[in-house]
């Protein structure tokens, strides 16, 4: 059985939770601050004593399982699939939660307390078992707070007159969840061949008719484009909606994968192979180069897509976690979520409308109407008695 190591202050032995607001793991009882390399440097020595008694035990050692011989030729997701695996005591620091109501697999460092589930809000989060997932390449780090991240969702319900008053009331925002959201970042070539539809309207009128010419075209263009880190969420439980609306992240910011970003925060564990997401990819990097090709189409007045042709030629395939932060609340028995980006603060959020307010409203704004064209009416009457 290999030895565990936990992130605990060097200095006084207390749970480090890593801090948004200073980029680093934070103390909670001596206030010492550290980075996550910092940390792992301290902790590098027992970690190798771990390491080396796992080494004597297991017949396959995980630092094996991470030095493969490149296969010439082999497909870039089989080559990852191959290496992407998990270091024995990162495993040992994780734990994994399976929720009760909706199924959502969530991971979270050995001291972070699991309150609700961020997807349904059920309370019932079980325990579970880390088995049979990736380690992932890079993190990008929460860069907005909590603190922020209630402000923001506070500021998004001010001023929507339509809101039902219980909704903001009695809706539990502080119990809003940072996630680190599990993302397959696919690179390569796209190639694409597209024919357009073109059309040139002209219109004129004589003293007795109108006249319409159209003169049709069709338009062909074809092209290469390098694709770099295009993101797909690895989970169904998130919207893929929701996902698209809080993108871009900044990938500038992305750094090696650490179990030390972890502390305080909740990781969604991927419920889609990096397999089937490529499908996804490939939808989005044909939607971008038929967009790219369609705005060299110069000089036509109407233009669609007759027919087009794209493929994703993959190099190179990563697994991220990227920070969001989340809240589900029902109302009336209704969804709804939350999800704010935690590096950029870009959001988007479901809201419930009250049907008394739009009726209020309505009125509000038609019997004025009505009154303006009344009194329209009566001085036009008026008038021409």
């Amino acid at each position: 059985m290999a030895d565990t190591t936990t992130y605990q202050c060097p200095n006084c032995n207390g749970r480090l939770i890593f801090n948004s607001d200073i980029g680093k793991l934070k103390c909670e009882f001596c206030d010492s601050e550290f980075t996550a390399e910092e940390v792992e440097a301290i902790y590098a020595e027992r970690q190798a004593k771990a390491d080396a008694k796992v080494a004597k035990e297991e017949s396959a050692p995980a630092a094996e399982l991470k030095v493969k011989a490149p296969v010439e030729g082999e497909n870039p997701i089989d080559a990852y699939l191959r290496q992407a695996n998990w270091d024995n005591l990162d495993e040992e620091q994780l734990r994994s939660f399976n929720c009760s109501s909706c199924g959502a697999q969530l991971l979270v460092d050995q001291v972070t307390a699991v309150t609700s589930c961020p997807y349904c809000g059920n309370n019932a989060v079980v325990p579970g078992q880390l088995s049979d997932m990736l380690k992932p390449d890079y993190v990008i780090p929460f860069k907005l707070g909590r603190d922020e991240a209630v402000a923001a969702l506070k500021n998004y319900y001010g001023g929507k007159r339509l809101l039902p008053n219980n909704f903001t009331e009695g809706n539990h925002i502080e119990e809003i969840q940072g996630v680190y959201v599990p993302f397959w970042l696919y690179s390569g070539t796209g190639a694409g061949d597209v024919t357009f539809n073109a059309r040139n309207i002209r219109t004129w009128s004589d003293k007795d008719n109108t006249y319409t010419e159209t003169d049709h075209y069709h338009v062909y263009r074809e092209g290469t484009m390098a694709f770099n880190r295009v993101p797909v969420d690895g989970s169904t439980k998130m919207p893929d909606a929701h996902m698209d609306a809080i993108e871009p992240f900044d990938y500038n910011e992305m750094v090696p994968f650490s179990v030390g970003y972890l502390p305080g925060y909740l990781t969604d564990r991927y419920d889609q192979d990096v397999k089937t997401c490529e499908k996804r990819a490939g939808k989005r990097v044909e939607a971008t180069c038929v967009d790219t090709l369609r705005d060299t189409v110069k000089g036509y007045m109407e233009v669609d897509v007759a027919d087009a042709n794209t493929s994703l030629n993959l190099n190179d395939v990563s697994y991220a976690l990227l920070p969001v932060w989340m809240l589900h609340t029902k109302y009336n028995d209704e969804d709804f979520l939350f999800a704010m980006n935690g590096q950029t603060g870009r959001l988007v959020g479901d809201l419930p409308v009250d049907r008394g307010k739009v009726v209020r409203y309505s009125l509000l704004m038609f019997i004025p109407l009505m009154i303006i064209a009344a009194v329209i009416v009566y001085f036009t009457m008026g008038f021409g008695l």
